[in-house]
């Protein structure tokens, strides 16, 4: 802690250091006496802590860190690929998975042998789009297939087929035709005369002249904005001139986003496009090259699949601490599970026969351990979680989500005890809380609410807070740098008189020239130099003001005198904190007897020395 409470370069003193620490422990321990950590708020806060703070000791980071600069690298690579999709459902039996894997290979072997892609893909695929796009996806980059579709379409080679590819949605036949690099991310605007499905040949004809005379219109000058705005169907982009927010290759359409990608400069723009949902005129508004990894990460983090990742990383954390704590499966309890699951124990229309269950554990890890008939209870209050007919991938599945909520929560229980760095971070929390508690009580609060308190200690320190000396006078300035003996010879003269102010200023202010300037007012302390500089004694003295010769007629000294509460409300508060802070460690000092270790502490004293 006294590491930390330095700053770079600055050495403090170790017994004001310990000093200052002592008096951080006292009042710890006055909030240990008076109960503050038993309360629930206390307790509940500390726990949010602790969960908030375990979550990265809880976690596989390293695996995640992985997963980022793999989708990365992918960001940087655009694919463009066709695919044939077998419809299964996700929890298909084995006997349609094996029947629809069949499948798959035989209309790859079909493809292999040469007959064309996108023949088969119409007469064969499962995916709807297939009767518009043949099977041709376009071009797609990371992010936007599901995550087992967009493994397998990274791993493939440019030109080569894939074996079948499970997904919840089936089998795919994936062929990659071609890699590129990543054209980045555009910014467009443009304008739409949309053919909706439906359109008779007349309406489709006539929407096509109506763009083809807007491309008229900009090609003589006219304001892409302005007719976007007057002409454009795509109301949601119209009123902003056109504009669309930024995109990537596959986000849109194909053939627009292959027109918009192809233009060559910010400014210009396309010849009428056509696409699935009518005519388009794109204009470049502005480009941006792929970012480096760390100027990427934000983007990748909020678009990466948070459950798929978090599951990775919890798999790949939960095979570690397998190995950390030496896990071990009975295998005897495990395939006697296999043997008496059947449908009926899945679908929960049964329980299992205890009479017959082995003894023992199911599992063990560390001093952990589920007995075979806590297993039993656990899958007959959790069965419905796996939605299978099989009985092994139903007891592997439960299994694997008891054992893995049972090491994660031993971690949990244990990280205090396995990391110092945790213990420290979550002592210093926890008196940190306790401090902040107390001192609400014993100073903070009583400031807010003790105002017959703060005006009591106002009125026994008041002299603390005292107006700054003053006097109230009149300067006379002639603007002559050497003019001081006539000023002086003439306000001798002229000061015994009556209105002796009119007859300097007639002496010396003839005609247009001014030269004699009178200021009457009050000074303080610290307002003028050169004022200052005088002694404060009534009566006149002569000086120099700004250059020039002066004399000041010193009416009335203002003696600095208790300012109101008013004025100085913050310093008092101030002041006041600190007399009950003073007084608290007082009281603290009395009530608890503190011994320090001196010959340990000269040992800590070398010790921070010699580093």
């Amino acid at each position: 802690m006294y590491k930390k409470s330095t700053e770079p370069g600055k050495i403090l003193d170790v017994d004001s250091y310990l000093k200052q620490f002592t008096i951080f422990k006292l009042k710890v321990t006055d909030a240990l006496h008076e109960g503050y950590d038993t309360t629930l708020s206390f307790r509940n806060e500390l726990n949010g802590y602790r969960n908030q703070l375990a979550q990265n000791y809880l976690t596989d980071t390293q695996t995640e860190e992985k997963l980022l600069q793999k989708a990365y690298q992918r960001s940087l690579i655009e694919i463009n690929a066709w695919h044939i999709l077998i419809a299964l459902p996700q929890e298909a039996s084995a006997e349609d998975t094996l029947r629809a894997w069949q499948k798959a290979s035989d209309i790859r072997e079909r493809i292999i042998k040469g007959e064309p892609f996108e023949s088969v893909a119409r007469g064969t695929s499962d995916d709807k789009s297939v009767k518009i796009n043949g099977g041709n996806l376009g071009y797609f980059s990371v992010f936007q297939m599901i995550m087992p579709f967009e493994d397998a379409a990274y791993s493939l080679k440019k030109g080569s087929i894939s074996m079948p590819v499970r997904t919840p949605y089936g089998y795919h036949i994936i062929k990659v035709v071609d890699k590129r690099p990543s054209k980045g991310r555009i910014k467009v605007a443009h304008i739409m005369k949309t053919i909706p499905p439906g359109t008779n040949d007349n309406e489709t004809k006539q929407a096509e002249m109506q763009i083809d005379s807007i491309y008229k219109l900009l090609k003589k000058g006219a304001s892409f904005a302005e007719l976007a705005k007057k002409y454009s169907d795509h109301k949601e982009s119209a009123i902003k001139g056109g504009e669309l927010d930024w995109f990537g290759t596959g986000e849109f359409i194909r053939d627009f986003s292959e027109a918009a990608f192809s233009i060559s400069d910010t400014g210009k723009y396309t010849e009428p496009v056509h696409t699935l949902y009518g005519w388009h005129i794109i204009k470049l508004l502005d480009k941006k090259t792929p970012g480096t990894f760390e100027e990427s990460r934000s983007f990748l983090e909020s678009k990466i699949n948070k459950s798929y990742l978090n599951s990775i990383s919890k798999k790949s954390f939960v095979e570690k601490l397998k190995k950390g704590y030496n896990y071990h499966i009975n295998q005897d309890a495990y395939k006697w599970f296999l043997d008496h699951t059947d449908t009926l124990i899945i679908q929960g229309l049964k329980s299992y026969d205890r009479s017959s269950m082995p003894e023992g554990n199911i599992y063990s890890f560390a001093n952990q351990y589920i007995t075979t008939i806590e297993f039993a209870n656990y899958i007959e209050k959790r069965r419905s979680m796996v939605v299978t007919k099989d009985s092994s991938v139903f007891i592997n599945r439960l299994i694997e989500t008891r054992v893995s909520d049972h090491l994660i929560s031993y971690e949990n229980s244990v990280l205090e005890k396995k990391y110092p760095e945790f213990r420290y971070l979550m002592n210093e929390f926890h008196d940190g809380m306790l401090l902040f508690e107390i001192s609400g009580k014993k100073v903070w609060n009583r400031i807010s609410n003790d105002s017959s308190g703060i005006h009591r200690y106002y009125e026994e320190h008041k002299n603390d807070w005292l107006s700054r000396r003053g006097i109230e006078a009149k300067i006379y300035t002639l603007k002559s740098p050497d003019g001081e003996k006539l000023l002086s010879a003439a306000f001798i003269k002229y000061s015994r008189k009556p209105a002796f102010d009119n007859l300097l200023l007639k002496k010396f202010n003839k005609t247009n020239d001014t030269l004699l300037y009178i200021n009457e007012g009050i000074w303080f302390k610290g307002d003028n130099q050169e004022i200052d500089k005088i002694d404060w004694n009534n009566g006149s003295h002569s000086f120099f003001r700004d250059g020039f010769p002066s004399i000041i007629l010193i009416k009335r000294v203002i003696e600095p005198s208790p300012l109101k509460f008013e004025d100085v409300q913050g310093e008092v508060m101030t002041g006041y904190q600190e007399f009950l802070e003073s007084e608290w460690i007082g009281q603290l000092n009395k009530k608890y007897n503190v011994k320090v270790d001196n010959l340990l502490l000269v040992e800590v004293k070398k010790k921070l020395r010699n580093e």
